[in-house]
């Protein structure tokens, strides 16, 4: 018996995980794997505002490791995002491989997002569009600021391992019932 999945399953209920991907991540596992992801927000017993917060959250995540990330199969960016349930509301986490260069700079953006109040993000995310995409990014570059604006709060880490670096992204979502399912 492989005691590692049984460990696994332990952690994933003793922190209200009800939802995990670990892998390869394409634009269409993302498709499919969303609109699990919908369903089990659909459930919760939440307000529709925060479920959207969370479901947009997860959403820029996963983009993130399918765009990002330094480890590569197929195509597809590896890593893995996962939701939980916390006693003030939602956590939301994401972990792939990063390249040095990519860890400096991700790092730089996060501990300036970090300091941020909420009318500092907006006026970041203004000037964001406005100044067009950094370069190298794939996207439009207002990924971290959305999520730190929509996230109650966020931390972040960066772990090396063997020869790679991992970046760890966790973020908040407060919700009133954030733990209650209906049956």
């Amino acid at each position: 018996m492989n005691n590692k999945s049984i460990q696994l399953h332990e952690l994933m209920l003793a922190r209200g995980t009800f939802f995990c991907y670990a892998g390869p991540l394409s634009e269409q596992v993302l498709t499919s794997i969303s609109a699990v992801v919908r369903e089990q927000l659909t459930d919760a017993q939440t307000d529709l505002s925060i479920k959207n917060t969370v479901f947009s959250i997860f959403i820029e995540q996963a983009q993130n490791i399918i765009r990002y990330s330094g480890a590569r199969l197929e195509g597809s960016g590896v890593g893995s995002v996962s939701i939980s349930h916390t006693d003030s509301g939602f956590m939301l986490e994401s972990v792939n491989e990063i390249s040095l260069a990519d860890k400096e700079r991700v790092e730089q953006v996060l501990r300036e997002l970090k300091e941020m109040d909420a009318s500092e993000l907006k006026s970041a995310y203004r000037q964001r569009i406005k100044s067009g995409p950094p370069r190298g990014s794939v996207g439009a570059g207002l990924g971290f600021i959305e999520v730190a604006r929509r996230s109650s709060s966020f931390d972040y880490s960066f772990e090396q391992r063997e020869n790679k670096t991992l970046f760890l992204y966790r973020g908040w979502v407060a919700a009133a019932k954030a733990s209650a399912f209906s049956s």
